[in-house]
């Protein structure tokens, strides 16, 4: 299991979930130079590498790491910097890899909710009063997504993609 952390594209996805992770949680913004930067280089990176193949590559999983949490970004439930990150990520793994890091993401998304609405005395009276979530005033308020999706990467890395049969 070691060696995975060892894979230069691991340590790379780890990096860049990280520092998007620590923008989101400090600034509730994740900056565009963070994601752009990453879908360019990815981009370069295959070309050289894959030639047209690894832009068809690269692009695909920007396309579909944009595309699967594009509607979730529609109706408020996260800023579009959440979904720019998720399709850097896919310029780099791939769009078969960025299902399962969204898959992971989601799952830590979950568990991040319920420790947040615990651990949030308002969030758990309203709630409990109301059975609704209550809607965030400002970004503050917010759960920072960024933050799902370094430990979405995280199980990735550490899980890959053979413990389940789907995908």
């Amino acid at each position: 299991m070691i060696e995975k952390f060892l894979i230069p594209q691991s340590i790379i996805i780890l990096l860049i979930s990280l520092v998007g992770s620590i923008f989101d949680c400090k600034y509730r913004k994740i900056p565009n130079w963070l994601n752009f930067g990453t879908v360019i280089l990815a981009l370069l990176y295959n070309l050289i590498h894959l030639n047209l193949n690894g832009i068809v590559f690269s692009l695909l999983g920007f396309i579909v790491g944009i595309a699967v949490l594009f509607i979730p970004y529609l109706m408020g439930g996260m800023g579009a910097g959440d979904v720019k990150l998720l399709g850097a990520i896919g310029s780099i793994v791939g769009f078969k890899k960025i299902l399962w890091i969204f898959f992971y993401s989601g799952i830590s998304g979950l568990f991040l909710g319920i420790i947040w609405i615990i651990f949030s005395p308002g969030h758990l009276k309203f709630l409990i009063t109301t059975g609704k979530v209550l809607p965030p005033v400002d970004k503050k308020q917010k759960l920072p997504y960024g933050l799902a999706i370094l430990f979405g990467v995280i199980a990735y890395i550490i899980l890959g993609t053979d413990r389940f049969l789907f995908f």
